[in-house]
């Protein structure tokens, strides 16, 4: 989030809501979701789908070279570009939308836009992004937010937010989620709306992390 040098509460928006933050926090889960995700596809894709639909079978081929090199900290290029000897994620991405290697391409090539603070280019490849995977599912839309709080689209931002929260609600997600669209209600100067979700983290998940330290954040906004 943008900083401002007036307040606690901008410094700690920019802490919650900022994009280095989150991809340093949730870099590991991210990596291992996606590994997830290639472990059990082909049960979820079953034998029907391959057969109608090799593209599929081939996409999940051609990613695993460059998102090794992503996964050991490439930071040379190789990712997005490739080699003479294997392709590049965003080859991947372009060739195999749609697939399950597509979506894992442009997940990574998301990533590596919005640690190079390209966040509109990271919108376009997320919006390209399908996982039925509950948590990588909803940090996409999660990721979604964090980069329309970077552009100084709060309202895009707080929508997104609701959405990753209510999408297949749980105690990890949901509360992050939801004390993140707070907080940028607060920067709208939408109190009422941050009062609702702070008090939804304190009905629902009181035990949380965001739960156990909820009452300061409606005691501001509600004042």
């Amino acid at each position: 989030m943008a900083k401002t040098n007036h307040s606690d509460k901008a410094a700690e928006q920019e802490k919650l809501t900022g994009t280095e933050s989150f991809i340093d926090k949730y870099q590991k889960p991210l990596i291992f979701g996606l590994i997830g995700i290639v472990v059990v596809i082909g049960g979820i894709i079953g034998y029907q789908k391959l057969i109608a639909e090799p593209h599929e079978e081939e996409s999940q081929d051609a990613y695993w070279n460059a998102f090794y090199d992503f996964q050991n900290g490439d930071t040379t290029g190789v990712v997005i570009n490739g080699t003479d000897t294997y392709m590049g994620m965003e080859e991947v991405a372009s060739d195999y939308s749609g697939t399950s290697g597509g979506n894992i391409a442009s997940y990574v090539l998301a990533i590596t836009a919005m640690e190079a603070g390209d966040f509109e280019g990271a919108l376009t490849y997320l919006d390209d992004c399908e996982f039925e995977d509950v948590m990588i599912g909803t940090l996409v839309i999660g990721m979604k937010g964090d980069c329309n709080v970077e552009l100084g689209n709060y309202e895009e931002a707080a929508s997104f937010f609701e959405e990753a929260a209510a999408r297949e609600e749980n105690e990890f997600t949901s509360p992050m989620f939801l004390k993140k669209a707070g907080l940028t209600y607060e920067e709208l100067g939408q109190n009422d709306k941050a009062v609702e979700m702070y008090q939804k983290i304190s009905d629902e998940w009181p035990t949380t992390k965001e739960g156990l330290e909820i009452q300061k954040y409606l005691v501001r906004a509600q004042n």
